[in-house]
């Protein structure tokens, strides 16, 4: 390219019109070179002009705009040739397209800039092992600085009991291979020894031969010694677990055992006590009928009491095995008809039927899986209990009916009794607890515990509904049968 001194373009090249994207010579030839130069560039692109038209030469380096509008980076050597008419200089000028190596540069600083600032120890080395780069990270998690170890092997940071793995991970890389996060020991300039995570990538030429490696080291010693903490936690949860599960077996073990013997115990003495009771209760009576001409009121009062008394304790000790029983036994569950079971207890109790009480079953019940006595005595104590407590003077009406809750059938035993406030509700299925309310009525405080008891030992649950104004509404939940 040929420019005179008013910056007009004398002559280009081909070369020249392709890199200003000129289709032909006439777009540029008698226009001003400047309009070519980018605002930032242009002074001295200038400068170095007018110095070239009064006889010097200049090399500068500067970004060119087509006319199409690309954006190039050139280098332009230029010199003077005298003009034909001789009175100054003309400038030639030789552009070459730098773009893609200013490209390249710019790529090469930013990734020696991000080598040098990461934590990690970036390092190349050939494939003998030496040392040819060594990045400020490499000089903190190693200690020593480039100046100290380029040119050296990698040795000299590899302890002496790993003499295998270099030469193991350069007949790697010979082959291509990379090898990613592999976990070994360094030891520092300070001999102290770190835990590493090594990624290591071959290096190869512009004929794709490995002529060396890139190798990325991470210091992992602080998180080993975490995981390594953290293992040994674990190490000892789980012994203390084992402990404590040991512990827990044996406590389960020795409670199961003083469970057994105080059933066994609560057995014997309430099946030994009764006998005395109803002895004690037999002779009172006798006494009563046949010497009562010979008693006086308050005597024959006496012996009325006792034999209230032996009558009560001898419920008491019936409820007392029952409820024991219940504990020991082992039920084999089967399929039970509650309309049939309802039927028998009803017929059984003459408290029950009519004119005493109403009784309203509601059939066809739900059959369920049970074991049929433990489950006629929870529902003839529930069914007590509803024709029991009622205010004075009051008919017992009771409702029984039974509703699908899934796989599992409930039986309601609805009654207009006394009620029970919400606050006692979650006590009185305990064993012996009687409410102040009932005070007036005869019981002995192991009904609801029987329910409750039977109820879990054939896999159910039980419970209570009740405004404590309004009646009461007990239920046993246990699993479905068939209708067969």
């Amino acid at each position: 390219m040929i420019l005179r001194r008013n910056g007009t373009v004398v002559q280009m090249n081909p070369a020249g019109l392709h890199m200003v994207e000129a289709d032909s010579p006439k777009q540029v030839i008698g226009k001003s070179v400047f309009d070519l130069i980018a605002p930032n560039d242009r002074y001295r692109f200038q400068d170095m002009h007018e110095r070239v038209c009064n006889g010097a030469t200049a090399t500068l380096e500067y970004e060119l705009i087509g006319l199409k509008g690309g954006h190039r980076r050139m280098e332009t050597r230029a010199a003077p040739v005298p003009e034909p008419q001789g009175a100054c200089f003309l400038n030639l000028a030789i552009a070459c397209d730098i773009t893609e190596r200013e490209q390249n540069n710019l790529t090469s600083r930013r990734l020696s800039a991000i080598i040098e600032s990461s934590d990690d120890a970036i390092v190349s080395k050939d494939l003998n092992g030496v040392i040819t780069t060594w990045n400020q990270g490499a000089e903190r998690i190693f200690g020593y600085s480039a100046e100290e170890v380029i040119g050296k092997t990698v040795q000299m940071v590899i302890p002496e009991d790993r003499p295998n793995e270099e030469p193991e991970i350069l007949s790697r890389l010979r082959r291509g291979e990379r090898i990613d996060h592999y976990e070994t020991i360094r030891r520092r300039k300070d001999g102290t020894l770190i835990n590493i995570s090594l990624t290591v990538s071959p290096i190869k030429d512009s004929e794709g031969h490995v002529v060396g490696a890139s190798k990325i080291a991470r210091d992992i010693t602080a998180r080993q010694r975490a995981d390594d903490e953290l293992r040994a936690a674990k190490e000892r949860l789980a012994h203390m677990n084992d402990e404590l599960e040991q512990r827990v077996r044996q406590r389960t073990a020795s409670l199961t055992e003083a469970i057994s013997q105080m059933e066994e115990f609560s057995y014997t003495l309430s099946h030994d006590l009764r006998a005395p009771a109803r002895a004690m209760t037999g002779y009172a009576r006798i006494i009563l009928d046949d010497f009562s001409q010979n008693l006086d009121a308050e005597a024959k009062d006496f012996l009325e009491r006792i034999i209230r008394g032996g009558e009560r304790m001898d419920r008491l000790i019936h409820d007392v095995l029952i409820y024991s029983k219940l504990s020991r036994r082992e039920m084999e569950l089967r399929k039970v008809s509650l309309d049939k079971l309802l039927a028998d207890i009803v017929q059984q109790y003459p408290q029950m039927q009519s004119p005493n009480a109403e009784i309203d079953i509601r059939g066809p019940l739900l059959p369920v899986l049970a074991h049929e006595p433990s489950l006629a005595q929870a529902v003839t104590n529930l069914l007590g209990n509803a024709v029991k407590f009622v205010p004075p003077g009051e008919q017992p009406r009771v409702v029984v009916r039974t509703e699908a809750c899934g796989p599992n059938v409930r039986l309601w035993v609805e009654d207009n009794g006394i009620g029970i406030n919400p606050e006692h509700q979650s006590r009185i299925f305990g064993i012996f607890e009687r409410l102040p309310t009932v005070a007036r009525y005869e019981g002995t405080g192991i009904g609801l515990a029987i329910v409750r008891k039977a109820a879990e030992k054939m896999g159910g649950s039980s419970g209570v509904e009740s405004d404590g104004l309004t009646g009461s509404r007990f239920w046993i939940e246990l699993a479905a049968a068939q209708n067969t």
